[in-house]
């Protein structure tokens, strides 16, 4: 598993966001499912013609914590550092500073994200000693080709000893 322990500062976020439920891991086909919508109906658009950095998209899921809902908040975004109010239907958001563990992954999307997850969940929590410090969690997804089997995309977790 390749991962970095960093130290980030506070950014802020522009973000489209729906909700997903995890029961019978129901969001490994929701989740793609919003992106592709994302891509046809300008979402995806909108977000990069506003991007501090066009080169970067992320993936960002807030409520970590299991709920008796089994739903959560999911959403796409860019880096953000305008002045503007964020158009509607999106909105801004401030990602805290934090200690974040990065993992990079190597391959072509969806698989190469779930099963980072899958061993993230299985290897990194059980033996490094850290546990997740914020209720989110971020996937970044630069520039490219996503169905590339050398594409290169990251998951931000934040944590703490």
């Amino acid at each position: 598993m390749n991962y970095k322990i960093v130290k980030k500062q506070a950014f802020r976020v522009l973000e489209k966001v729906e909700k997903h439920s995890t029961a019978g891991g129901e969001n490994q086909q929701t989740v793609p499912a919003f992106w592709e919508r994302a891509r046809a109906d300008g979402t995806m658009e909108t977000l990069l013609q506003r991007a501090t950095d066009g080169t970067l998209m992320f993936g960002i899921c807030y409520g970590n914590e299991a709920t008796e809902e089994e739903t959560f908040p999911y959403s796409i975004a860019v880096p953000y550092d305008g002045n503007e109010p964020a158009p509607e239907g999106f909105r801004i958001r401030e990602i805290p500073a934090a200690t974040w563990a990065v993992f990079s992954l190597i391959g072509e999307m969806p698989d190469a994200i779930q099963n980072g997850w899958q061993q993230i969940c299985a290897e990194f929590f059980p033996t490094s000693g850290y546990r997740q410090s914020l209720d989110l969690d971020i996937e970044v997804y630069p520039d490219g080709d996503l169905f590339s089997p050398d594409y290169r995309s990251e998951i931000w977790l934040p944590v703490e000893k």
